[in-house]
Protein backbone atom coordinates (compact mmCIF):
# COMPACT_ATOMS: atom_id res chain seq x y z
CA UNK A 1 0.00 0.00 0.00
CA UNK A 2 1.52 2.97 -0.81
CA UNK A 3 1.18 6.56 1.28
CA UNK A 4 -0.51 9.91 0.08
CA UNK A 5 0.08 13.28 2.05
CA UNK A 6 -3.01 15.53 2.64
CA UNK A 7 -2.87 18.84 1.86
CA UNK A 8 -4.87 22.05 2.51
CA UNK A 9 -5.99 23.33 -0.77
CA UNK A 10 -7.86 26.34 -0.22
CA UNK A 11 -10.36 25.81 2.35
CA UNK A 12 -10.61 21.75 1.83
CA UNK A 13 -8.33 19.08 2.13
CA UNK A 14 -6.62 16.96 -0.60
CA UNK A 15 -4.24 14.16 -1.56
CA UNK A 16 -1.95 14.09 -4.86
CA UNK A 17 -2.27 10.97 -6.41
CA UNK A 18 0.58 9.08 -8.64
CA UNK A 19 -0.55 9.07 -12.47
CA UNK A 20 -0.27 5.58 -12.93
CA UNK A 21 -2.55 5.11 -10.61
CA UNK A 22 -5.03 5.60 -13.45
CA UNK A 23 -7.30 8.78 -12.54
CA UNK A 24 -7.33 11.85 -15.58
CA UNK A 25 -7.68 15.08 -14.23
CA UNK A 26 -11.39 16.08 -13.86
CA UNK A 27 -12.47 12.70 -12.95
CA UNK A 28 -15.62 12.85 -10.58
CA UNK A 29 -15.13 9.81 -7.64
CA UNK A 30 -17.64 9.45 -4.90
CA UNK A 31 -16.24 7.95 -1.61
CA UNK A 32 -17.71 6.58 1.27
CA UNK A 33 -16.12 6.49 4.90
CA UNK A 34 -16.38 2.84 6.86
CA UNK A 35 -14.36 3.65 10.02
CA UNK A 36 -10.63 4.73 9.23
CA UNK A 37 -10.92 3.28 5.74
CA UNK A 38 -12.13 5.50 3.13
CA UNK A 39 -13.21 3.83 0.06
CA UNK A 40 -13.02 5.51 -3.39
CA UNK A 41 -15.63 4.16 -6.51
CA UNK A 42 -14.32 4.41 -9.55
CA UNK A 43 -17.59 3.57 -11.70
CA UNK A 44 -18.71 6.50 -12.03
CA UNK A 45 -15.10 8.13 -13.55
CA UNK A 46 -14.83 4.48 -15.63
CA UNK A 47 -19.12 5.33 -16.92
CA UNK A 48 -17.79 9.11 -18.23
CA UNK A 49 -14.80 7.41 -20.12
CA UNK A 50 -16.56 4.62 -21.52
CA UNK A 51 -19.42 7.07 -23.03
CA UNK A 52 -16.67 9.27 -24.29
CA UNK A 53 -15.08 6.30 -26.31
CA UNK A 54 -18.52 5.65 -27.52
CA UNK A 55 -19.43 9.01 -28.31
CA UNK A 56 -16.04 9.48 -30.40
CA UNK A 57 -16.78 5.98 -32.13
CA UNK A 58 -20.83 7.25 -33.44
CA UNK A 59 -18.41 10.40 -34.66
CA UNK A 60 -16.33 8.17 -36.46
CA UNK A 61 -19.40 7.10 -38.14
CA UNK A 62 -20.86 9.83 -38.56
CA UNK A 63 -18.08 11.36 -40.57
CA UNK A 64 -17.35 8.26 -42.39
CA UNK A 65 -13.47 7.27 -40.81
CA UNK A 66 -15.02 3.20 -41.01
CA UNK A 67 -14.71 0.65 -42.74
CA UNK A 68 -15.88 -2.22 -44.30
CA UNK A 69 -14.54 -6.01 -43.73
CA UNK A 70 -13.78 -5.64 -47.25
CA UNK A 71 -11.58 -2.90 -47.07
CA UNK A 72 -10.27 -3.88 -43.55
CA UNK A 73 -9.04 -6.80 -45.08
CA UNK A 74 -7.40 -5.22 -47.49
CA UNK A 75 -5.45 -2.85 -45.48
CA UNK A 76 -4.81 -4.78 -42.68
CA UNK A 77 -4.64 -8.87 -43.88
CA UNK A 78 -0.66 -8.60 -44.19
CA UNK A 79 -1.12 -8.14 -40.34
CA UNK A 80 -2.92 -10.88 -39.49
CA UNK A 81 -6.73 -9.16 -39.70
CA UNK A 82 -9.19 -12.01 -40.71
CA UNK A 83 -7.38 -15.13 -39.93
Amino acid sequence: MQKVKVRRIGNSLGVILPKDSGFKAGECLTYQKNGSILQLDLSEAQKSQNRKLIEESFRDFEEGNTLTEKEMLKEFGKYGWGN
